[in-house]
């Protein structure tokens, strides 16, 4: 895994801490990634063909993807009402992004993404009229998200919890619950996503579509959010197939 590192300097309220890109990331994927999310897709069991499909499907997105992260660390002013203000002068908005930021003092926002070729073979698979094979790749590179969010998810926590009895909150996306995709421009503005190939469409949106951006708070470990994870705040979440599978 390759790591480079951009200081940044702490002007305008930044941290002198360095922001940093992570590629080549080696991912430690299981054998049967995506099966548990295609069954809650299908709603059954995976028969034999079935099995055999997601086997050649699974070794054709794993050689299609290409890893990648970035990640910035920013100084919390204050929280305010539904507005969180950090002191670069960057503010986010947002009932449920204030509460998971309420009593952290600093915040990792970041941007990972599988890469544009993976979207590309899932392209080139749905215009070839297999449908099947097409829903089959989009739970396999839906499930290789998780796990490079887990690897992510490591490293900021490693930067983040500065300090003994810090700890983090969970992460927290713009189009979640009561966090508008709007929200995806501030956070585009604060962290470079172009860097690692990742850019904003009219509809905020990103592309390659299989991105994730986010926030994780950091902070005493007695005043920061106790959500356990950003499904807990959504009413939808036990009728969501995006929802985790426990």
């Amino acid at each position: 895994m390759g790591v480079h590192r951009f200081r940044m300097g702490s002007s305008g309220g930044r941290k002198t801490l360095v922001m940093k890109i992570l590629d080549n990331i080696k991912l430690d994927i299981p054998m049967d990634i995506g099966r548990d999310f295609l069954e809650k897709v299908m709603g059954a069991a995976l028969n034999a063909p079935m099995k055999k499909l997601l086997e050649e499907k699974t070794s054709l997105c794993i050689e299609s993807i290409a890893p990648k992260a970035i990640y910035d660390l920013f100084e919390i002013e204050k929280v305010e009402g539904d507005r969180v203000h950090f002191k670069s002068g960057d503010s986010f908005n947002g009932p449920n992004i204030s509460k998971i930021l309420n009593g952290s003092k600093t915040a990792i926002l970041y941007i990972f993404t599988l890469g544009n070729r993976v979207d590309w073979t899932i392209t080139d698979e749905g215009e070839s009229g297999d449908t099947l094979a097409t829903i089959i790749m989009d739970a396999v590179t839906t499930s290789l998200l998780g796990i490079l969010g887990e690897f992510v998810g490591e490293k900021i926590k490693m930067e983040g919890i500065e300090k003994q009895n810090w700890g983090a909150t969970c992460a927290y996306s713009p189009g979640q619950y009561k966090w508008t995709i709007e929200e995806q421009k501030k956070l585009f503005e604060m962290v470079d996503g172009k860097k690692i190939g990742v850019e904003l469409i009219e509809s905020y949106l990103m592309v390659p579509f299989k991105s994730v951006s986010g926030v994780y708070g950091f902070g005493p470990e007695d005043k920061i959010d106790k959500t356990r994870v950003a499904c807990d705040l959504c009413p939808r979440k036990n009728s969501c197939l995006a929802a985790p599978i426990d």
